[in-house]
Protein backbone atom coordinates (compact mmCIF):
# COMPACT_ATOMS: atom_id res chain seq x y z
CA UNK A 1 0.00 0.00 0.00
CA UNK A 2 1.80 3.54 -1.22
CA UNK A 3 2.53 5.71 2.23
CA UNK A 4 1.65 8.77 -0.12
CA UNK A 5 -0.67 11.55 1.27
CA UNK A 6 -4.22 11.84 -0.28
CA UNK A 7 -4.61 14.87 -2.94
CA UNK A 8 -6.27 17.26 -0.67
CA UNK A 9 -9.29 19.04 -1.83
CA UNK A 10 -9.35 22.90 -2.19
CA UNK A 11 -10.93 23.49 1.85
CA UNK A 12 -8.46 20.72 3.28
CA UNK A 13 -5.64 22.71 1.42
CA UNK A 14 -6.83 26.26 2.54
CA UNK A 15 -6.95 24.84 5.92
CA UNK A 16 -3.11 23.38 5.94
CA UNK A 17 -2.11 26.39 4.64
CA UNK A 18 -3.77 28.61 6.85
CA UNK A 19 -3.07 26.66 10.41
CA UNK A 20 0.94 27.17 8.61
CA UNK A 21 0.05 31.42 8.06
CA UNK A 22 -1.11 31.57 11.33
CA UNK A 23 2.14 30.59 12.89
CA UNK A 24 3.09 34.64 12.20
CA UNK A 25 0.15 35.92 13.97
CA UNK A 26 0.15 33.90 16.51
CA UNK A 27 3.72 34.93 17.14
CA UNK A 28 3.70 38.97 16.98
CA UNK A 29 -0.02 39.08 18.51
CA UNK A 30 -0.40 35.94 21.53
CA UNK A 31 2.46 38.42 23.47
CA UNK A 32 0.92 41.59 23.09
CA UNK A 33 -0.77 42.07 26.24
CA UNK A 34 2.01 40.44 28.06
CA UNK A 35 4.47 43.21 27.02
CA UNK A 36 4.06 45.47 30.26
CA UNK A 37 4.94 42.11 32.74
CA UNK A 38 7.65 41.45 29.88
CA UNK A 39 9.30 44.64 30.48
CA UNK A 40 9.21 44.29 34.18
CA UNK A 41 10.53 40.86 34.51
CA UNK A 42 13.34 41.31 32.25
CA UNK A 43 13.86 44.75 34.05
CA UNK A 44 13.69 46.71 30.41
CA UNK A 45 11.72 49.69 29.16
CA UNK A 46 8.67 48.55 27.51
CA UNK A 47 9.98 50.45 24.81
CA UNK A 48 12.57 48.80 24.37
CA UNK A 49 10.68 45.53 24.80
CA UNK A 50 8.57 47.02 22.37
CA UNK A 51 11.05 46.47 19.68
CA UNK A 52 11.21 42.83 19.72
CA UNK A 53 8.25 43.25 17.47
CA UNK A 54 10.44 45.06 15.02
CA UNK A 55 13.52 42.50 15.62
CA UNK A 56 10.59 39.86 14.73
CA UNK A 57 9.72 40.93 11.70
CA UNK A 58 13.15 42.00 10.40
CA UNK A 59 14.00 37.94 10.99
CA UNK A 60 10.67 37.01 9.14
CA UNK A 61 12.22 39.47 5.94
CA UNK A 62 15.34 37.59 6.24
CA UNK A 63 13.45 33.81 6.89
CA UNK A 64 11.39 34.97 3.64
CA UNK A 65 13.96 35.79 1.25
CA UNK A 66 16.32 32.92 2.53
CA UNK A 67 13.22 30.36 2.20
CA UNK A 68 11.61 32.11 -1.19
CA UNK A 69 14.20 30.61 -3.72
CA UNK A 70 15.17 27.61 -1.76
CA UNK A 71 11.66 26.67 -1.96
CA UNK A 72 12.51 26.85 -5.79
CA UNK A 73 14.87 24.90 -5.69
CA UNK A 74 14.50 22.32 -2.58
CA UNK A 75 11.05 22.41 -2.88
CA UNK A 76 7.99 23.56 -0.73
CA UNK A 77 7.40 21.43 1.84
CA UNK A 78 11.36 20.44 2.49
CA UNK A 79 11.90 24.24 3.16
CA UNK A 80 8.58 24.62 5.12
CA UNK A 81 9.86 21.81 7.57
CA UNK A 82 13.50 23.45 8.02
CA UNK A 83 11.68 26.75 8.75
CA UNK A 84 9.20 25.16 11.22
CA UNK A 85 12.06 23.03 12.82
CA UNK A 86 14.24 26.41 13.22
CA UNK A 87 11.54 28.48 15.05
CA UNK A 88 10.86 25.64 17.31
CA UNK A 89 14.49 26.40 18.59
CA UNK A 90 14.16 29.91 18.64
CA UNK A 91 10.86 29.64 20.35
CA UNK A 92 12.18 26.76 23.04
CA UNK A 93 15.18 29.50 24.00
CA UNK A 94 12.46 32.01 24.58
CA UNK A 95 11.31 29.90 27.36
CA UNK A 96 14.23 30.38 29.23
CA UNK A 97 15.25 33.64 28.17
CA UNK A 98 16.52 36.01 31.37
CA UNK A 99 17.45 39.07 29.19
CA UNK A 100 16.16 41.69 27.38
CA UNK A 101 18.99 41.77 24.47
CA UNK A 102 18.43 38.02 24.32
CA UNK A 103 14.62 38.03 23.40
CA UNK A 104 15.35 40.46 20.74
CA UNK A 105 17.98 38.13 19.81
CA UNK A 106 15.80 34.62 19.99
CA UNK A 107 13.20 36.50 18.25
CA UNK A 108 15.16 37.19 15.22
CA UNK A 109 15.76 33.45 15.61
CA UNK A 110 12.49 32.36 15.88
CA UNK A 111 11.12 34.52 13.05
CA UNK A 112 13.47 33.56 10.55
CA UNK A 113 11.86 30.38 11.01
CA UNK A 114 8.61 31.39 10.56
CA UNK A 115 9.76 33.50 7.63
CA UNK A 116 11.37 30.16 5.75
CA UNK A 117 7.55 28.35 6.42
CA UNK A 118 5.43 30.76 5.81
CA UNK A 119 6.67 31.97 2.32
CA UNK A 120 6.13 28.88 0.86
CA UNK A 121 2.07 29.09 0.60
CA UNK A 122 1.61 32.22 -1.49
CA UNK A 123 4.25 29.42 -3.48
CA UNK A 124 2.17 26.41 -3.00
CA UNK A 125 -1.49 28.68 -3.95
CA UNK A 126 0.50 29.77 -6.95
CA UNK A 127 1.60 26.27 -8.28
CA UNK A 128 -2.20 24.99 -8.08
CA UNK A 129 -4.31 28.14 -8.85
CA UNK A 130 -4.39 31.22 -11.00
CA UNK A 131 -6.11 34.41 -11.40
CA UNK A 132 -9.33 34.90 -9.81
CA UNK A 133 -9.22 31.23 -8.61
CA UNK A 134 -5.48 31.98 -6.96
CA UNK A 135 -7.21 35.04 -5.71
CA UNK A 136 -10.41 33.49 -4.31
CA UNK A 137 -7.84 30.20 -2.57
CA UNK A 138 -6.09 33.33 -0.71
CA UNK A 139 -9.31 34.84 0.31
CA UNK A 140 -10.11 31.25 1.30
CA UNK A 141 -7.04 30.98 3.53
CA UNK A 142 -7.35 34.47 4.93
CA UNK A 143 -10.71 33.79 6.21
CA UNK A 144 -10.28 30.31 7.52
CA UNK A 145 -6.72 32.20 9.55
CA UNK A 146 -8.88 34.89 11.03
CA UNK A 147 -9.24 32.77 14.05
CA UNK A 148 -5.60 33.03 14.98
CA UNK A 149 -5.12 37.27 15.32
CA UNK A 150 -8.50 37.62 17.05
CA UNK A 151 -7.76 34.55 19.79
CA UNK A 152 -4.02 35.00 20.14
CA UNK A 153 -4.00 38.22 22.27
CA UNK A 154 -6.85 36.33 24.62
CA UNK A 155 -4.85 33.15 24.10
CA UNK A 156 -1.89 35.17 25.12
CA UNK A 157 -3.43 37.19 27.88
CA UNK A 158 -5.11 33.40 29.54
CA UNK A 159 -1.56 32.24 29.71
CA UNK A 160 -0.41 35.08 31.46
CA UNK A 161 -2.79 35.14 34.03
CA UNK A 162 -2.54 31.18 34.19
CA UNK A 163 1.03 30.99 34.40
CA UNK A 164 3.13 33.97 33.17
CA UNK A 165 4.09 35.34 29.98
CA UNK A 166 7.09 32.47 29.41
CA UNK A 167 3.43 29.84 28.99
CA UNK A 168 2.88 32.16 25.76
CA UNK A 169 6.12 30.96 24.11
CA UNK A 170 5.29 27.43 25.46
CA UNK A 171 2.15 27.66 23.37
CA UNK A 172 3.80 29.11 19.99
CA UNK A 173 6.20 26.02 20.41
CA UNK A 174 3.48 23.44 20.46
CA UNK A 175 1.71 24.88 18.03
CA UNK A 176 4.37 24.56 15.33
CA UNK A 177 5.02 21.33 16.21
CA UNK A 178 1.66 20.05 15.39
CA UNK A 179 2.04 22.30 12.11
CA UNK A 180 5.07 20.74 10.82
CA UNK A 181 3.87 16.94 12.16
CA UNK A 182 0.90 18.05 10.06
CA UNK A 183 2.92 19.54 6.79
CA UNK A 184 5.00 16.20 7.29
CA UNK A 185 2.13 14.19 6.77
CA UNK A 186 -0.16 15.89 4.23
CA UNK A 187 1.43 18.43 2.27
CA UNK A 188 2.02 16.64 -1.33
CA UNK A 189 5.60 17.62 -2.32
CA UNK A 190 5.78 20.05 -5.55
CA UNK A 191 9.32 18.87 -6.80
CA UNK A 192 12.13 16.62 -5.80
CA UNK A 193 14.53 18.74 -4.28
CA UNK A 194 17.84 19.85 -6.37
CA UNK A 195 21.34 19.84 -4.87
CA UNK A 196 23.20 22.40 -4.35
CA UNK A 197 25.48 24.50 -6.80
CA UNK A 198 28.66 26.18 -6.54
CA UNK A 199 26.65 28.99 -8.39
CA UNK A 200 23.16 29.15 -6.35
CA UNK A 201 24.19 32.81 -4.90
CA UNK A 202 24.19 33.36 -8.80
CA UNK A 203 21.10 31.58 -9.40
CA UNK A 204 19.20 32.93 -5.95
CA UNK A 205 20.06 36.20 -7.19
CA UNK A 206 19.34 36.39 -10.72
CA UNK A 207 15.60 35.22 -9.87
CA UNK A 208 15.34 38.18 -7.45
CA UNK A 209 16.24 40.25 -10.48
CA UNK A 210 13.59 39.14 -12.58
CA UNK A 211 11.40 39.67 -10.36
CA UNK A 212 12.54 43.12 -9.81
CA UNK A 213 12.60 43.65 -13.39
CA UNK A 214 8.94 43.34 -13.90
CA UNK A 215 7.70 47.06 -13.41
CA UNK A 216 4.02 46.57 -13.82
CA UNK A 217 3.79 44.08 -10.66
CA UNK A 218 5.81 46.42 -8.30
CA UNK A 219 3.14 48.81 -7.72
CA UNK A 220 1.41 46.07 -5.79
CA UNK A 221 4.01 45.15 -4.26
CA UNK A 222 4.88 48.50 -2.94
CA UNK A 223 0.91 48.85 -1.68
CA UNK A 224 1.04 46.16 0.16
CA UNK A 225 4.46 46.82 2.22
CA UNK A 226 3.07 49.92 2.57
CA UNK A 227 -0.76 48.45 3.85
CA UNK A 228 1.37 46.40 6.10
CA UNK A 229 3.76 48.80 7.40
CA UNK A 230 0.19 50.44 8.49
CA UNK A 231 -0.77 47.82 10.62
CA UNK A 232 2.50 47.27 12.07
CA UNK A 233 2.84 50.95 13.73
CA UNK A 234 -0.62 50.36 14.99
CA UNK A 235 0.60 46.89 16.70
CA UNK A 236 3.59 48.72 18.23
CA UNK A 237 1.87 51.66 19.28
CA UNK A 238 -1.66 50.29 20.65
CA UNK A 239 -0.11 48.44 24.25
CA UNK A 240 0.89 51.74 25.13
CA UNK A 241 -1.89 53.67 23.57
CA UNK A 242 -4.59 51.22 24.85
CA UNK A 243 -3.01 50.20 28.13
CA UNK A 244 -1.49 53.61 28.99
CA UNK A 245 -2.88 56.28 27.86
CA UNK A 246 -6.73 54.59 28.17
CA UNK A 247 -5.62 52.08 31.13
CA UNK A 248 -7.24 48.87 29.37
CA UNK A 249 -6.23 45.91 31.25
CA UNK A 250 -4.51 43.10 28.80
CA UNK A 251 -7.85 41.17 29.02
CA UNK A 252 -9.88 44.73 27.76
CA UNK A 253 -7.01 44.97 25.17
CA UNK A 254 -7.35 41.92 23.90
CA UNK A 255 -10.90 42.40 23.02
CA UNK A 256 -10.48 45.56 21.46
CA UNK A 257 -7.69 43.59 19.33
CA UNK A 258 -10.83 41.19 18.69
CA UNK A 259 -12.38 43.74 16.85
CA UNK A 260 -9.81 44.84 14.39
CA UNK A 261 -9.74 40.69 13.24
CA UNK A 262 -13.46 40.94 13.11
CA UNK A 263 -13.62 44.13 10.64
CA UNK A 264 -10.90 42.34 8.98
CA UNK A 265 -12.57 38.85 8.67
CA UNK A 266 -15.89 40.92 7.52
CA UNK A 267 -13.65 42.55 4.77
CA UNK A 268 -12.40 39.15 3.84
CA UNK A 269 -15.57 37.73 3.34
CA UNK A 270 -17.04 40.80 1.80
CA UNK A 271 -13.63 40.05 -0.98
CA UNK A 272 -14.79 36.25 -1.46
CA UNK A 273 -18.22 37.56 -1.93
CA UNK A 274 -17.50 39.82 -4.51
CA UNK A 275 -14.71 37.50 -6.53
CA UNK A 276 -17.40 35.20 -6.74
CA UNK A 277 -19.47 37.58 -8.10
CA UNK A 278 -17.17 38.28 -10.97
CA UNK A 279 -15.53 41.54 -9.74
CA UNK A 280 -11.96 41.81 -10.57
CA UNK A 281 -9.48 41.54 -7.88
CA UNK A 282 -8.11 45.87 -9.21
CA UNK A 283 -11.41 46.77 -8.37
CA UNK A 284 -11.82 45.30 -4.83
CA UNK A 285 -8.21 46.56 -4.01
CA UNK A 286 -9.28 49.69 -5.14
CA UNK A 287 -12.18 49.59 -2.47
CA UNK A 288 -9.47 48.94 0.30
CA UNK A 289 -7.54 51.68 -0.24
CA UNK A 290 -10.14 53.97 -0.41
CA UNK A 291 -11.80 52.71 3.00
CA UNK A 292 -7.98 52.52 4.67
CA UNK A 293 -7.19 56.32 3.41
CA UNK A 294 -10.39 57.80 4.47
CA UNK A 295 -9.69 55.20 8.46
CA UNK A 296 -6.66 56.46 8.39
CA UNK A 297 -6.90 60.19 7.70
CA UNK A 298 -9.64 60.53 10.03
CA UNK A 299 -7.38 58.80 12.96
CA UNK A 300 -4.44 61.07 12.27
CA UNK A 301 -6.53 64.15 12.58
CA UNK A 302 -8.54 63.13 15.51
CA UNK A 303 -5.20 62.17 17.50
CA UNK A 304 -3.56 65.65 16.29
CA UNK A 305 -6.28 67.62 17.75
CA UNK A 306 -4.86 68.32 20.53
CA UNK A 307 -6.79 66.71 23.19
CA UNK A 308 -6.89 62.97 23.94
CA UNK A 309 -9.71 61.80 21.35
CA UNK A 310 -12.50 59.88 22.47
CA UNK A 311 -11.54 55.64 23.57
CA UNK A 312 -14.89 54.94 20.72
CA UNK A 313 -13.53 57.36 17.93
CA UNK A 314 -9.99 56.03 17.75
CA UNK A 315 -11.11 52.24 18.55
CA UNK A 316 -13.81 52.52 15.72
CA UNK A 317 -10.61 54.39 13.26
CA UNK A 318 -8.35 51.39 14.45
CA UNK A 319 -10.75 48.91 13.51
CA UNK A 320 -11.45 49.99 10.12
CA UNK A 321 -7.62 50.43 9.02
CA UNK A 322 -6.77 47.08 10.06
CA UNK A 323 -9.52 45.57 8.60
CA UNK A 324 -8.82 46.50 5.15
CA UNK A 325 -6.24 43.80 5.44
CA UNK A 326 -9.04 41.86 4.15
CA UNK A 327 -9.35 44.21 1.25
CA UNK A 328 -5.76 44.34 0.16
CA UNK A 329 -3.42 41.37 1.50
CA UNK A 330 -5.42 38.38 -1.17
CA UNK A 331 -5.45 40.75 -3.46
CA UNK A 332 -2.36 42.75 -4.19
CA UNK A 333 -1.13 39.26 -3.47
CA UNK A 334 -2.84 37.42 -6.41
CA UNK A 335 -2.35 40.26 -8.93
CA UNK A 336 1.01 40.69 -8.53
CA UNK A 337 1.82 36.79 -8.92
CA UNK A 338 -0.06 36.78 -11.77
CA UNK A 339 3.08 37.91 -13.67
CA UNK A 340 5.53 34.78 -12.20
CA UNK A 341 4.87 31.53 -13.57
CA UNK A 342 8.34 29.88 -13.56
CA UNK A 343 9.98 31.83 -10.40
CA UNK A 344 6.83 31.80 -7.73
CA UNK A 345 8.58 31.08 -4.71
CA UNK A 346 10.99 33.65 -5.40
CA UNK A 347 8.36 36.21 -6.35
CA UNK A 348 6.23 35.63 -3.01
CA UNK A 349 9.17 35.68 -1.21
CA UNK A 350 10.13 39.35 -2.33
CA UNK A 351 5.89 40.11 -1.86
CA UNK A 352 6.33 39.21 1.27
CA UNK A 353 10.04 40.27 2.46
CA UNK A 354 9.42 43.95 1.21
CA UNK A 355 6.01 43.99 3.91
CA UNK A 356 8.22 42.68 6.50
CA UNK A 357 11.21 44.83 5.70
CA UNK A 358 9.37 47.69 5.53
CA UNK A 359 6.87 46.70 8.44
CA UNK A 360 10.18 46.38 10.58
CA UNK A 361 11.80 49.93 9.71
CA UNK A 362 7.93 51.30 10.49
CA UNK A 363 7.54 49.50 13.26
CA UNK A 364 11.24 50.71 14.66
CA UNK A 365 10.73 54.02 13.81
CA UNK A 366 7.36 54.05 15.34
CA UNK A 367 9.14 53.30 18.78
CA UNK A 368 12.09 56.29 18.16
CA UNK A 369 9.49 58.40 17.46
CA UNK A 370 7.66 57.56 20.74
CA UNK A 371 6.85 60.77 22.33
CA UNK A 372 3.92 59.67 24.92
CA UNK A 373 0.85 60.34 22.70
CA UNK A 374 -1.01 58.80 20.38
CA UNK A 375 0.24 61.17 17.32
CA UNK A 376 2.68 59.40 16.18
CA UNK A 377 0.47 56.38 15.63
CA UNK A 378 -1.99 58.27 13.88
CA UNK A 379 0.36 59.88 11.68
CA UNK A 380 2.94 57.19 10.67
CA UNK A 381 -0.76 55.29 9.89
CA UNK A 382 -1.65 57.62 7.35
CA UNK A 383 1.67 58.36 6.00
CA UNK A 384 2.50 54.81 5.29
CA UNK A 385 -1.30 54.61 3.29
CA UNK A 386 -0.04 57.81 1.41
CA UNK A 387 3.03 56.83 0.50
CA UNK A 388 1.96 52.96 -0.89
CA UNK A 389 -1.21 54.85 -3.08
CA UNK A 390 1.37 56.93 -4.94
CA UNK A 391 4.01 53.93 -5.37
CA UNK A 392 1.15 52.09 -6.50
CA UNK A 393 -0.17 54.84 -8.84
CA UNK A 394 3.32 55.28 -10.31
CA UNK A 395 4.38 51.70 -11.22
CA UNK A 396 1.09 49.71 -11.34
CA UNK A 397 -1.34 52.24 -13.41
CA UNK A 398 -2.62 49.41 -14.91
CA UNK A 399 -4.49 49.08 -11.46
CA UNK A 400 -6.97 52.21 -12.42
CA UNK A 401 -8.38 50.81 -15.57
CA UNK A 402 -8.94 47.42 -14.85
CA UNK A 403 -10.53 48.59 -12.23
Amino acid sequence: MSNLPRPLSDRQMAFLLAMLVAVMPFSVDAYLPALPQIAQDLRADIHYIEKSLGSFILGVAFGQLLGGSLADIKGRKNLAVAGLTVYMLGSAGLVLVQTAPQLLLLRVVQAVGAGMASVVVGAVVRDNYQGREAAQMFALIGIIMMAAPSLAPMIGAGLQTLGGWRLVFVFLLAYAALVCALLVRFLPKHKTAEPFTRDILRVVLARYRNVLATRPALGFLCFQAASFSSMLVFLTESPFVYMQLYGLTPHQYAWAFAGNIGMMALFNRTTAWRLRRGSPPESILLTGIAVQLSANTALAAMTWGGALPSAAGLLACAMVSVGTQGFVVANTQALFMEFFRENGGSANALLLATASLAGAGAALLATTLHNGTAQVMGGMMLACTVSGLALLSLLSPQVWRRG
